[in-house]
């Protein structure tokens, strides 16, 4: 990871008021309130132009690297002065997707999508609430939810924890463990729609018993409301969408390395590169 001197600053995921979302699984990252990228009119010539030195590094690094390649760009964030870190993230925004990955001997990372799709602010915290790492990072999606989905146990689906009374949740479970037996990050995803199932509550229970809780949690406003858990089966996540009323309308279990709701797709990626040349140009600019 390549530093680059800016202070540790409240940014993100838990920085800001929240709306009313239930908690499920792992703690659901807040839903933060889009942003557009504007940079501030106020800030000193120096302010900007220490935002636009953090912009060009980044954006060189991305010109190199195609999402889901290994050696991501990540720039630590330590030492800038405040006028400068705010010139850096009123530029740079919020986007659609944040996430929550917890690590019982690491803290808890809680991270931020910027409104350029694939530009991620990553904040790693530990026991006591201190931010003790922060980072600027580009891809499909950011390293600490890779690696946290990379670590999640092989799928065991321990069928004799369906509780009595179950109808066709035994069959969901042979299917996701025939999938999971031939899991691979790179393969198509398996999609089981629960929604399209006739499901008991005691079928729901149940699954969840045998999926567990997982280290990962993703809200994706990008299709919608999507609320995206890992379970503790490495590759099965849970997939929810939800409409205005905070009602699932669409309940999906899938069987992939990581779910396509919530990561950057590559035009996408790109689109971001243009316009952080763009960015760029008005950061040297002011």
């Amino acid at each position: 990871m390549k530093p680059f001197p800016i202070p540790v600053t409240a940014f993100g995921a838990g920085t800001q008021p929240a709306e009313d979302l239930e908690l499920e699984f792992l703690e659901m990252p807040k839903a933060e309130p889009l942003r557009t990228p504007i940079p501030p009119e106020d800030a000193a010539a120096e302010e900007l132009a220490a935002a636009a030195d953090v912009v060009e590094q980044l954006l060189e690094a991305m010109k190199s690297h195609r999402p889901g390649g290994t050696n991501p760009p990540r720039f630590s964030l330590k030492a800038m002065a405040p006028g400068a870190l705010r010139a850096l993230n009123e530029s740079l925004g919020q986007g659609e997707v944040s996430a929550v990955v917890g690590a019982p001997k690491e803290g808890t990372w809680r991270i931020q999508e910027t409104a350029f799709a694939g530009v991620w602010r990553s904040q790693r915290e530990d026991s006591r609430g201190v931010v003790v790492e922060d980072v600027l990072e580009a891809g499909d999606m950011p390293l600490p939810v890779k690696e946290a989905a990379a670590q999640v146990a092989g799928a065991r689906l321990d069928g004799t924890r369906l509780p009595a009374g179950v109808m066709n949740a035994p069959s969901i479970v042979d299917e996701l463990r025939h999938h999971a037996r031939h899991f691979r990050p790179d393969r198509t995803a398996h999609v089981v729609n629960l929604s399209l199932l006739p499901l008991s509550p005691t079928d729901h229970e149940g699954l969840d018993a045998v999926l567990g809780e997982g280290p990962i949690a993703i809200l994706s406003r990008g299709f919608g409301n999507c609320r995206i858990n890992a379970t503790n089966a490495r590759g099965i996540w849970r997939v929810r969408y939800f409409n205005t009323m905070n009602t699932v309308i669409l309940d999906t279990i899938e069987v992939v390395g990581l779910p396509e709701a919530a990561r950057a797709a590559d035009d996408d990626y790109d689109d971001s590169i243009a316009r952080l040349v763009e960015l760029l140009a008005w950061l040297r600019e002011g």
